[in-house]
């Protein structure tokens, strides 16, 4: 599959997936808000219930107590009764708020707490009559009071039980409800849990199918990179010794050529000797081409054997080899600050021979050559300047400058194969770091390059 299109359908589901599962979180939410106002409904139901019992029983307390009062004239049952006529106010108001949310049970708790009230009158009145008057039982006047109040307590039963037949049926609707919505939290859980397993399950399998896929990626590169190194190893082997055997016939050459010109030069007119100057030129030309190919190809595969390298003593070293070659002896060299670096000392000898030697080479025509070598420490990598005031290169054309045999200048006015930078680039590749250069024609050049820092011991 096309890795845009993977990736676009990757996005894709992974937004769906952060949809459902937000969907599955809100319906899990208000489902289980519904069944826990369910439940409310239902305790406050039972609160009603217990309450109305209450009521009740209060008024049965106060009925008994006017009875075993009338009775046995014993004041404890008077205070019994006064004991429940005090709390059945008080009791009723908390029935009336309880079921101030339904219009109908409020009118018949209205109702009902009427007739409690009637029936607190009565008994009140029927202790009154009988502390009083000491009415006998057989007393028509007071025979009737009771029997009002018998037909009082006979409405209150009968309210009581429509209260209770009201709040029951209440009671199976909220029970129902309550049920209802419970079964369907479960089965909106349920489902959301099979689809966020699904999701689960769906991802874990994409994961594993991205890290095999990956896996196998990763085989395939370093099956790539092993067969490029193999490669390579044999192109390098090969241009090595192709380099080392064409050294042979080249001294040859070389060597014949001088033979042939020391021993017949009185033979030869000016023609004869000027072809046979072009011939040995030409084939030292070629023999330093094929070292700087050697030394190129050396520096790849040289294992590198890093260690600290007091810079200023290597340099001072490199420059008189180099000065001595090229016969530049009026060039000055000024040293700056130098630090310590951890790397490759024959391989850092070998960059600065390069750049070195390119510093004099370009500003040899100059009146006042100069070279000035610095550093500089800027966190973990330590930088190299080396500059002249030669006469530069044209920065337009500064991708060509450490590519092999890449020449910015005439090979008849500056000598060279252009490979020295390219070892240069190597070589500070290879140790981690960076190589690069700046300059205006005519002004001089300045080339650099970092290495690792690596903090020296001291003591």
């Amino acid at each position: 599959m096309n890795p845009v299109i993977k990736q676009l359908l990757t996005s894709i589901g992974m937004v769906a997936a952060m949809i459902l599962l937000a969907s599955i979180a809100y319906l899990s939410y208000t489902r289980t808000e519904h069944f826990v106002i369910s439940s409310r409904w239902v305790d406050h139901t039972y609160t009603v219930l217990i309450q109305l019992d209450k009521v009740t029983a209060d008024i049965k307390e106060a009925e008994s107590s006017e009875r075993g009062y009338l009775l046995t004239n014993d004041m404890h049952f008077f205070r019994l009764y006064e004991q429940a006529a005090q709390k059945l106010p008080a009791d009723m108001k908390t029935l009336q708020m309880l079921t101030a949310d339904n219009p109908v049970q409020q009118r018949q708790v209205e109702a009902f707490n009427a007739r409690v009230q009637d029936k607190i009158d009565s008994i009140h009145a029927i202790i009154n009559t009988k502390r009083e008057n000491a009415r006998l039982a057989t007393d028509p006047i007071f025979l009737g009071m009771l029997d009002k109040g018998k037909g009082i307590m006979q409405d209150i039963r009968i309210q009581a039980t429509s209260i209770l037949n009201t709040e029951q049926a209440l009671l199976r609707q909220r029970l129902k409800a309550m049920e209802e919505e419970a079964t369907s939290t479960r089965q909106w859980i349920l489902v959301g849990n099979l689809l966020a397993a699904c999701m689960l399950l769906l991802s874990f399998w994409l994961l594993i199918k991205e890290i095999q896929s990956r896996a196998l990626a990763q085989r395939k590169a370093e099956a790539t990179a092993s067969q490029l190194e193999i490669t390579n190893r044999e192109l390098e082997s090969f241009s090595y010794s192709v380099s080392h055997d064409l050294r042979a016939p080249l001294r040859a050459i070389d060597g014949y050529s001088r033979m042939f010109e020391e021993d017949y030069s009185d033979k030869l007119d000016a023609e004869g000797l000027r072809l046979l100057s072009v011939v040995r030129t030409n084939s030292r030309k070629m023999g330093q081409l094929i070292d700087d190919l050697l030394q190129f190809a050396r520096s790849g595969r040289k294992q590198i054997e890093a260690e600290p390298i007091n810079m200023s003593p290597l340099i001072n070293e490199v420059w008189q080899e180099v000065t001595a070659d090229q016969m530049a002896h009026n060039t000055q060299l000024e040293l700056q600050q130098l630090l310590t670096v951890h790397a490759d000392r024959a391989l850092i000898r070998q960059v600065l021979i390069n750049l070195l030697s390119n510093a004099v080479k370009y500003s040899k025509t100059k009146p006042e050559p100069r070279v000035i070598v610095r550093s500089t420490h800027n966190r973990d990598m330590v930088t190299y300047e080396i500059e002249d005031n030669g006469v530069g290169f044209d920065m337009r054309y500064y991708n060509k400058l450490f590519g092999v045999f890449q020449r910015l200048h005439n090979a008849d006015e500056f000598p060279g194969t252009g490979v020295g930078l390219a070892i240069v680039q190597r070589i500070i590749v290879r140790h981690g770091g960076q190589v690069w250069g700046k300059s205006n024609l005519g002004e001089g050049s300045v080339f650099g390059f970092s290495l690792p820092w690596k903090e020296p011991h001291h003591g």
